[in-house]
């Protein structure tokens, strides 16, 4: 990840939204309002709608300025963040990485692995490597006075901590940090080492992350006053090492590379890449799956393409992968799939746009041909940097900041490729000033991204964010996992009990957790922070509003995962979920106040809600009101409510985030003292309605998939042991 060279620190224009009110009992669609200031796209939006982000969380607290450096994915799942920190008073940087472990959702305590009181301003020269082996690898600059002095730490595979700082090489400077390894634990690093007037490349390698490093090497043979830099790495399966690098003299730039056998220890004198003419500038390397090495630099206006076949000496032609009036800062890095496929990420300006935007195109190994070129951003990127990595099976994700929709904040935008088609934009940070800018990695045994971003907190603090994507989306109320839906149900000692629906039409015990007040309202919500799990809503006697986060097959539990939504809840009398009421695919709260108000309050995408915009009044009408789901299968959710008189109304959610006229289900409602909309109980896809009689008797109401239900069955009796069914 490149420097962040883009600061913009305005304040957010507040945009307020009006709603007019509508009939008693009669919902109207609210007006929607669209992005403003964006330019006509350079092309047409990516395919596939959206993909499934869960809700970003904390890393680091905001009371300082947190620079994000680099983040990697192992192939086992292991997750790194590399960042930096900067005194509130500039007196001192620190170097700091975290890992969240294969398997976990949480984030390892943060390790200072560096610290300096010279040049704080400058950013700190770092990388990461996740290995093939499961090890981890940081290396950096470490700058003062006297020079500069290039520094390892390692985390081998199943470690607990890292090893002290290893010190490879000094010099008067040393820049340009790149490292690869190999599955057996060969790691090269190679770097651009300074000595006044001229730069130098060098390498040095180990074998296992606990290893001793071999003395610097120098690759280049060039005479004084000839530059060489940006030097990259890739070390095959075998472990055979290609480095390449350019050279600047005064005939111009030329590509230089030197290699190492599998089983040398001498590398080959440095010659020239390629043996045809080539335009040469700063380029980035990768190592596809296959062995085959593809290499990307821009040139001539244009983003250029080479490909070294598996075993092969020579390179190819080069290819044009893309024409461009001018290209951002950032050199993109080929992104080889499993199949041989290339995907190239970056940002250019465009003709008759308002700047810069981030575009993709993909070299099809079968036919060698390059895809037309797609536009990924929605509003103009600006020439800042970005992120882009592939996984094993070719999911793709990119990474990047553009101003929100209104107002001047720039936003952490994120959009993945999945079976060969790109996901819309999506903003993940909710920032309202400043700019959030962050990094991708992609990886795993299920290939999934995750993402670090730099968040405003203040005129100059940030904090560091993190999200990553759930494997796939929740089902309504299913809370273990069997795809079928569930039931809460509160003692009166306050244990809150999972009852597992069984797919044909009854609800077992399942796991309950102790503590809970009484005087507490539960309202099941849905999957709140998109990580593939059902959340509750939890407000308690003072008003207090929390979420906590559904973990399949556990009980919620008072001291488990949570997050305080505000206080002042205690102004509404009832509160329920019914599903999507907003056609974004997130669930959505309704809040009733003893006036018979009817408030929405629309998913953020982050776990919490956006403002409230009132929509209905009159509903004092009912006694009961609670979300039953998509009964009509438009993929809306839906409202029961019941009346003084027993008679039950279905509201129909339309997508607007308000509901179609009533619709009346029937009379003689009066006889429960329970309904709750539990989701598929019986297998069949349709969410079904159970209800509980004065005699503590629970009947099933199942769902036809047309709005409405077919005749009840009974479960069973004794069900008055429960205070309340949710």
């Amino acid at each position: 990840m490149a420097e962040n060279k883009h600061d913009r620190r305005s304040t957010l224009l507040r945009r307020a939204v009006g709603a007019a009110l509508t009939p008693a009992l009669a919902l109207g669609a609210l007006g929607t309002t669209g992005a403003t200031g964006a330019a006509a796209r350079p092309h047409p939006t990516p395919a596939l709608a959206s993909d499934h982000w869960g809700a970003p969380s904390a890393l680091t607290d905001g009371t300082t300025i947190q620079t994000l450096i680099d983040t990697r994915t192992t192939k086992q799942g292991t997750v790194v963040g590399l960042w930096s920190r900067l005194a509130a008073d500039r007196s001192q940087r620190d170097l700091l990485v975290a890992v969240r472990p294969a398997g976990s959702t949480k984030w390892g305590a943060a390790r200072t692995l560096a610290s300096s009181t010279y040049d704080t301003s400058s950013p700190v020269d770092a990388r990461v490597l996740a290995a093939p082996d499961g090890s981890l690898t940081v290396a950096w600059v470490d700058v003062a006075a006297a020079g500069a002095r290039l520094l390892t730490s390692a985390l081998p595979a199943g470690a607990a901590s890292w090893s002290s700082p290893v010190q490879i090489a000094a010099a008067d400077r040393i820049q340009d940090i790149q490292l690869a390894g190999t599955p057996a634990g060969r790691t090269v690093v190679v770097w651009a080492h300074g000595v006044d007037p001229q730069y130098e490349v060098y390498a040095a390698e180990r074998t296992g992350a606990d290893g001793a490093w071999s003395a610097p090497a120098r690759l280049d043979a060039t005479a004084a006053g000839v530059q060489d830099a940006y030097p990259q790495v890739a070390v095959a399966a075998d472990g055979s090492v290609t480095a390449v690098w350019t050279e600047y003299g005064s005939a111009g730039a030329a590509f230089k590379s030197a290699e190492q056998g599998a089983a040398d220890t001498v590398w080959s004198a440095p010659h020239d890449t390629f043996d045809h003419p080539v335009t040469a500038s700063h380029a980035k390397l990768a190592l596809g799956p296959r062995g085959d090495l593809a290499m990307a630099w821009l040139a001539n206006g244009a983003l250029d393409y080479a490909r070294r076949p598996a075993g092969a000496a020579a390179w190819g032609p080069v290819e044009t992968a893309a024409p461009t009036d001018s290209f951002g800062d950032a050199v993109p890095s080929p992104l080889p799939g499993p199949d041989g496929d290339v995907t190239l990420v970056w940002s250019d300006y465009q003709s008759g746009t308002d700047g810069y935007w981030i575009r993709t195109t993909t070299r099809a190994a079968a036919t060698g041909t390059w895809a037309p070129v797609q536009t990924l951003s929605t509003q103009y990127a600006g020439a800042t940097p970005f992120a882009a990595d592939i996984g094993a099976d070719g999911t793709v994700c990119a990474g990047w900041s553009q101003p929100a929709d209104s107002g001047d904040a720039d936003r952490f935008v994120v959009a993945s490729r999945v079976g060969g088609a790109w996901s819309q934009a999506k903003e993940l940070s909710t920032n309202t000033t400043g700019y959030a800018r962050g990094g991708i990695s992609v990886g795993g045994p299920e290939n999934r991204p995750t993402a670090l971003w730099e968040d405003p907190t203040g005129t100059y603090t940030t904090r560091l964010m993190t999200a990553t994507t759930s494997t796939q989306p929740a089902v309504w109320r299913d809370y273990n996992g069997d795809g079928k839906g569930d039931l809460l149900a509160l003692t009166p000692g306050g244990s809150l009990t999972i009852r597992t629906g069984t797919g044909t039409g009854d609800v077992t015990q399942g796991p309950s957790a102790p503590g809970w007040p009484t005087s507490s309202r539960y309202v099941p919500a849905g999957d709140l922070t998109n990580d593939g799990d059902n959340d509750l809503l939890v407000r308690d006697a003072s008003g207090q509003l929390t979420r906590y986060d559904g973990a399949v097959g556990k009980p919620f539990a008072p001291g488990g995962p949570h997050l305080a939504l505000g206080a002042g809840w205690n102004a509404y009398d009832v509160l329920t979920v019914p599903g999507d009421l907003t056609g974004d695919g997130r669930p959505d709260l309704l809040a009733r106040t003893p006036s018979g108000d009817l408030y929405m309050y629309a998913d953020n995408g982050a776990g919490a809600f956006k403002d409230p915009v009132k929509i209905g009044f009159g509903w004092q009408a009912y006694n009961t009101v609670i979300g039953a789901g998509d009964l009509n299968g438009d993929g809306f959710g839906d409202l029961l409510a019941r009346d003084g008189s027993g008679v039950l109304w279905r509201y129909d959610g339309n997508g607007k985030g308000t509901f179609n006229d009533r619709v009346r289900m029937g009379a003689g409602w009066g006889v429960y003292n329970a309904l709750a909309g539990v989701g598929d109980i019986t297998g069949d896809g349709k969410p079904d309605l159970v209800a509980r009689d004065t005699d503590g008797v629970l009947w099933r109401y199942p769902g036809n998939g047309a709005g409405s239900y077919t005749d009840r069955v009974r479960i069973g009796g004794g069900w008055q042991m429960y205070q309340n069914l949710y």
